[in-house]
């Protein structure tokens, strides 16, 4: 049952309260990432930022690993963004976060695979999509935990994936590199453009003998 709506920075972007129990992830969860965000949710006593979700059946399409962390602390609210998923062509899901600039055709990932996943209970691997939204996912909400009805705590093994330590510090450490292959795409990017601009205004003094309103 949704409950309250939050305001955001973005008037456009409505924060509801859903019940834990109505959300279905689509992918398994990192257990080393999760044990990192359930030590920082405690420490902060709030949820920095909402979850996104299909409105239509719930799957979620980011912030699994928020869900979890508040499911197995035994919290049975959670602030969400609900989206229309199938019928929305700013919604795009690719397979690292660089596909959100490069289009990458082998990078594409259907949202339909996206819901059939969740809706099935056969979850895909841990972070095998990104998914990319035409807003920024960062609406703040700095909700506090004691907002969020604590319960018991619930079993979310199900929903992990059986990685030793090892494998969950090599998971962590793939994350930071895709991150950083994404910063170095946007330097040179940034490069690029800086370079276009720099001729294109070389281009307006060379015209301005003949168009002196430029």
């Amino acid at each position: 049952m949704t409950s309250l709506i939050l305001k955001t920075e973005n008037a456009n972007v409505r924060v509801a309260l859903l019940s834990v129990d109505e959300l279905r992830p689509h992918e398994k969860g990192s257990p080393l990432y999760l044990q990192l965000l359930r030590q920082e949710i405690l420490k902060d006593r709030v949820l920095k930022y909402p979850i996104i979700a299909d409105e239509k059946t719930h799957i979620i399409l980011d912030g699994m690993h928020r869900w979890l962390a508040l499911k197995s602390l035994g919290f049975t609210l959670i602030p969400a963004i609900l989206v229309n998923a199938l019928n929305n062509s700013g919604i795009r899901v690719g397979t690292r976060r660089i596909h959100r600039y490069t289009g990458d055709a082998d990078g594409e990932v259907s949202i339909e695979k996206v819901i059939s996943a969740g809706l099935s209970g056969h979850l895909m691997e841990p972070r095998s999509t990104r998914h990319f939204f035409p807003f920024s996912k960062f609406q703040q909400v700095n909700y506090p935990l004691c907002l969020l009805k604590k319960d018991v705590p619930q079993d979310i093994s199900k929903y992990l994936s059986k990685m030793d330590s090892k494998e969950s510090a090599l998971a962590i450490q793939e994350w930071l590199g895709e991150i950083s292959e994404e910063l170095d795409f946007l330097a040179r990017r940034k490069e690029e453009v800086e370079k276009e601009k720099e001729e294109f205004l070389g281009r307006m003094k060379n015209l301005k003998n003949d168009f002196p309103a430029l």
